[in-house]
């Protein structure tokens, strides 16, 4: 069959450009009881400020950004919003996921909020990210990231080509607290990549597995390297 030319329906525009929307912002519809605590959680995690914060009618608006843009994340609310209690069990935004441009950045904000009682769900070599998530106070993850190759265009054409990929498109589990040692010891980008996806070196801790909700904390599977047999020290008691 041949594709046909649509049939302008009204004015063409004279000066058009072949152009790509990209993401610019995520919106939230909260409760009254949400609305404050997530804004807090975004400004906090993200080291996100206000950039408007109004009313409409009865409806209350906040926009939040991190950089040059007007907003990032916004948040609704209304008195007559309410939360479905399965919620987290049904179709719904999983996650958002914001990057980090080196992996020291990443490691930064994942020590700051550990030191502040918050930590992951989630620390996963994904083989194109070095991802961490967290769950906002409504239940939505947030996952905070670095390229594992430190270029776009070399993690875009790995995840297209590698059989590693095709194989295990979720990743190897790792404990930040150990790359940050390693980190600290001088290892790079590229060394902490390979010594986490290929050689499994830093197993997330027991006491960590009791927060992954994603992964079974007692016996191995596909996010756990294949190095860690059923009587390593990750699934032990935490």
């Amino acid at each position: 069959m041949t594709a046909t030319q649509p049939t302008p329906t009204g004015p063409v525009p004279t000066h058009a450009t072949e152009e790509k929307g990209i993401l610019h912002h995520i919106g939230f519809r909260v409760t009254r009881d949400e609305f404050q605590p997530a804004i807090d959680w975004y400004r906090n995690a993200l080291d996100m400020e206000v950039n408007f914060q109004g009313h409409f009618h009865d409806l209350e608006v906040c926009f939040l950004v991190n950089d040059r843009a007007n907003h990032r994340v916004v948040f609704q609310t209304h008195a007559s919003f309410e939360r479905d209690p399965d919620y987290a069990r049904r179709a719904r935004l999983e996650h958002s996921a914001f990057e980090f441009e080196t992996i020291d950045g990443l490691l930064a904000r994942y020590a700051r909020l550990r030191d502040q009682g918050y930590h992951p769900y989630l620390s996963i070599d994904h083989g194109l990210t070095l991802s961490i998530y967290y769950l906002d106070p409504i239940g939505h993850g947030l996952e905070l990231q670095c390229d594992a190759f430190g270029d776009w265009d070399e993690s875009k054409e790995w995840m297209r080509a590698a059989a590693e990929f095709v194989a295990n498109p979720a990743g190897i589990l790792f404990d930040p607290d150990q790359v940050i040692e390693a980190r600290n010891a001088g290892a790079d980008l590229d060394e902490l990549h390979k010594r986490i996806y290929d050689d499994g070196e830093f197993p997330p801790r027991p006491d960590q597995r009791t927060r992954l909700s994603l992964v079974s904390s007692v016996t191995p599977n596909v996010w756990d390297h294949p190095s860690w047999g059923s009587d390593h020290p990750t699934f032990g008691p935490a």
